[in-house]
């Protein structure tokens, strides 16, 4: 069935429901494609209300290329508002690649007027970085490395376990299966931030943190919550998590069955990747 592009949202009529979102496979490039329809860009960069060329810019960005490379075609003004807590130099930066101000109004309810909320608990926060010890990060990528090191030194030995007592060897599995766990939840914090090799470790667990980066960093975190959350139209018939006067009873009863689809949806990931 083709998407409805009249759609528009429950909680906010004024805006275009996400054109892709009901569409399967309902993958992350999906939702990308689904804005670069929607979000009025015209093949370039949009900030609020204006269009930028960031082409010669990507090979420059501190935070790395791919955030630029992916959101070509697309409203950034989300991710460049919350990546950019000291965001007196990003703008002035952006200001040199002003192409033209944008047609169409933005398909989002946030505005991010200097007096409104978000900047002003954006501008407080950026006053209290300097009172972050120095050495928070270093301690998460310690930690990162101690967990790689102790599954590249347990898998072999767990093999080796399994050949020596059958009971041992799957008591090593399972413990062997909460370390990889472990290492996939730290090696997913790099993918939110400036690239890094830390970040395909997140790829060990057979996902890929380039689809991830897209669904969960760029839509989820920026969307939390929406109709704009991939990760919530991707559970979905199984998990309705969002208000619809017509849910139907079993999905009402989500909260009892929902660590059995968590399961099976983890899988169903791997396969479209």
């Amino acid at each position: 069935m083709a998407p409805n592009l009249d759609r528009r949202q429950t909680s906010f009529p004024d805006l275009q429901y996400p054109l892709l979102r009901d569409q399967d496979p309902k993958t992350a490039q999906q939702w990308l494609a689904g804005k670069k329809v929607q979000d009025g860009a015209n093949g370039l960069w949009r900030v609020h209300d204006s269009l930028y060329d960031l082409t010669n810019f990507i090979d420059f960005h501190p935070g790395g290329t791919q955030w630029l490379e992916f959101t070509k075609g697309t409203d950034i003004t989300e991710a460049f508002e919350t990546h950019h807590i000291r965001s007196d130099l990003a703008e002035t930066i952006l200001a040199k690649y002003f192409v033209c101000q944008a047609e169409l109004p933005r398909n989002s309810p946030f505005m991010f007027k200097e007096d409104g909320f978000y900047r002003t608990l954006k501008a407080k926060i950026a006053g209290r970085l300097k009172d972050i010890p120095k050495d928070t990060r270093k301690k998460s990528d310690y930690i990162t490395d101690a967990l790689l090191i102790g599954l590249l030194i347990g898998s072999p030995l767990c093999c080796w376990i399994w050949r020596q007592n059958l009971i041992l060897g799957a008591v090593t599995t399972v413990a062997l299966g909460y370390l990889l766990s472990a290492l996939t939840i730290c090696a997913h914090n790099y993918f939110h931030r400036t690239d890094s090799w830390r970040m395909y470790l997140f790829n060990i667990s057979g996902f890929s943190y380039s689809d991830w980066r897209i669904s969960h960093a760029m839509s989820h975190h920026l969307h939390t919550n929406t109709a704009q959350d991939i990760e919530l139209s991707m559970l979905e018939p199984f998990l309705q998590f969002l208000p619809t006067p017509d849910k139907p009873i079993w999905a009402q009863m989500a909260a009892f069955y929902y660590p059995i689809v968590f399961c099976l949806t983890s899988l169903a990931c791997l396969l479209k990747e």
